[in-house]
């Protein structure tokens, strides 16, 4: 049996992965192999052909956030006006470029521009994408959902970085820039087979005039989405540094650390991906924050690189369960129309954490080392736990989150 739904696309309603689903999920997969093939990069690219500091790292890893912040209030009108697929084409298309002209940069701030174009169009297709899918499924199979769109991604974060590397070593910086590029852009042409639809936001119109538009912000989610932003800095610290901190250790072999942290994440997020939904969010919250400390503590304190593997298992599995035992709890109570406006706020909090994260990071790093940018990480998820635990289950007592058996 079949059923029109929300979006506008066909979907078996007992079948999570429709053929649309699958194209978002490809697109996602290849654009983030190419956002993943710029990671290891894009350290050893500042410090070596820019001769740029520590701080100015950070900078440029920090930087991407401060678009995709920008952009958020401006990203739902445009789902309303354009569609999706618009948005999701027009995203690509500036995001490959951008990262395409990365190797080109004579200078630090060429590189900080191109990596506000990413930030902003990479915002953009997360947003479209997710609300999206969000509206195809049941209430109590978002969290479910949310951890399958997010296998796409962290397969591309898991390939990238190693075919990055590979290029990079045999063909230089610009032949592996370029090529992010292309393998990002090529993979949103599937999109265009997708029917365009426009997001209903509720605003006024000639049928119902006194439509009351949905709030640009959504309030509840800024709690949630501050303890998501807290466990999220040791991940930034971890992306920016662990390349240049990995050879300390005596391995150059970063793109396999990479590799083995998506990894991880990956089967949490396809094997235990119904987890948030059987145990929980409120567990799934504690817990995943309790294992992004614990990961970042071995990372800080580990003396050769075989403990920075040990110490990806429960920093890995912490940030695999985290966002979606989260994103859970902020759309259990909310209703299709203010949806977008919810998954925006909440999402807005990784940009943060790359935008802050990146910059503290940043500093730290030029203060006391790698060592203490996971040490200022695992505070901050420490700070984060107790949010969770006085500040956000609270509100959410009283709410009945549908747990499935």
């Amino acid at each position: 049996m079949t059923t029109e739904n929300p979006a506008g696309s066909p979907a078996n309603v007992d079948r999570l992965v429709t053929r649309p689903f699958f194209l978002i999920l490809l697109f996602a997969f290849m654009f983030f192999v190419g956002v993943g093939m710029t990671l290891p990069l894009l350290p050893v690219f500042v410090r070596d052909e820019l001769q740029g500091s520590d701080l100015a790292i950070g900078i440029v890893v920090a930087i991407q956030a401060v678009a995709a912040i920008l952009v958020r209030p401006w990203i739902n009108p445009r789902l309303a006006r354009y569609g999706t697929v618009k948005v999701i084409m027009w995203g690509a298309f500036l995001g490959a470029l951008s990262m395409g002209l990365m190797s080109f940069s004579p200078n630090v701030i060429t590189l900080v521009f191109l990596r506000l174009v990413l930030g902003g169009a990479q915002a953009a297709m997360f947003i479209a994408m997710l609300s999206t899918i969000m509206s195809w499924v049941s209430e109590w199979r978002r969290a479910e959902a949310a951890s399958v769109f997010s296998v796409a991604p962290y397969i591309g974060l898991a390939i990238g970085p190693v075919i990055g590397q590979l290029t990079y070593k045999s063909l230089g910086f610009t032949t592996a820039f370029v090529l992010s590029g292309v393998i990002a852009f090529v993979g949103a042409l599937p999109i265009l087979s997708l029917r365009n639809v426009k997001i209903d936001l509720g605003t006024a119109s000639a049928e119902d005039p006194n439509a009351v538009p949905p709030p640009k912000f959504y309030l509840p989610a800024l709690l949630p989405g501050t303890v998501l932003a807290l466990g999220i800095v040791g991940m930034v610290g971890m992306n920016a540094f662990l390349p240049l901190y990995a050879p300390e250790l005596g391995t150059s072999q970063v793109q396999w650390m990479f590799f083995f942290y998506a990894a991880v994440v990956l089967s949490i997020r396809l094997f235990g991906r119904r987890i948030p939904d059987r145990v929980g969010p409120r567990k799934t919250g504690i817990w995943s924050t309790s294992f992004i400390v614990i990961g970042l503590v071995i990372m800080a304190v580990t003396p050769s690189w075989p403990g920075i593997y040990l110490a990806l298992i429960p920093l890995a599995t912490g940030i695999a369960l985290q966002y979606p035992g989260l994103m859970a709890l902020v759309l259990s109570d909310v209703d299709d129309r203010v949806r977008p406006s919810a998954i925006s706020t909440f999402t807005m909090f990784f940009d943060i954490a790359q935008g802050l994260g990146g910059l503290v990071v940043g500093i730290a790093a030029a203060l006391g080392g790698y060592r203490a940018v996971f040490g200022f990480g695992a505070l901050c998820s420490v700070i984060g736990l107790v949010m969770l635990v006085v500040l956000v289950l609270p509100r959410y007592a009283k709410t009945v989150i549908p747990v499935t058996k």
